[in-house]
């Protein structure tokens, strides 16, 4: 559990890093809502750790929902409610404000927004060949930090549906499987539960 949520916490610092979406107004994706399932595979030295993701989004991604299952359990909850950012501990029932939603809970894939303008000039963010996945057609975006760790994003409509980032121990590969789109989400996806103390 301890490296499920290390890993959840180094996403979301990735999310956080990159400074993608942090001056989207009203619209973070091009289409109103969907549910995206992604696989993530996480390789650090001989261990190899697999979970699997459920994004729900509406709004046009300004609400998001990330649940992260490993062996079939839900183990975490990320989600924006348009305003906060929530993470639900779902042992002991608590919901902890994580700041406000201007980034959501996940990386919006525009080439304008990855890292700095000069960053960009220098090649570290670049625009790389084009990948298919889960059937779309995708942009494609490469950073590197300059100290090891080289990150490549895909995405459809700007939501991320590919992303794999190597470093000198780990190596991440998270691949959208299934994308359902416009379709009708839940509002209960982007509210703290009934029953939750909110810290």
């Amino acid at each position: 559990m301890k490296i499920v949520s290390g890993l959840f916490l180094v996403l979301a610092m990735m999310v956080a890093s990159q400074g993608v979406a942090a001056q989207v107004a009203t619209h973070k994706y091009d289409i109103k809502s969907g549910i995206v399932t992604l696989e993530s595979v996480s390789k650090v030295g001989t261990m190899e750790i697999k979970l699997k993701y459920v994004m729900y989004f509406d709004d046009y991604g300004m609400k998001e929902c990330k649940e992260t299952y490993k062996d079939g359990k839900l183990v975490n909850v990320f989600f924006s409610d348009g305003k906060t950012l929530y993470a639900l501990n779902l042992g002991k029932k608590t919901a902890s404000k994580k700041g406000d939603a201007s980034r959501g809970t996940e990386p919006r894939v525009e080439f304008s927004e990855m890292g700095s303008q000069k960053d960009r000039d220098s090649g570290k963010v670049r625009k790389i060949a084009p990948m298919l996945v889960a059937g779309k057609q995708c942009e494609a975006i490469e950073t590197n930090d300059g100290s090891g760790t080289v990150t490549q994003y895909a995405g459809w409509k700007k939501i991320m549906l590919y992303m794999k980032s190597r470093s000198a121990s780990t190596t991440t590969t998270i691949k959208a499987t299934k994308i359902e789109e416009n379709v009708a989400v839940p509002v209960a996806k982007f509210q703290v539960p009934a029953g939750y103390a909110i810290k």
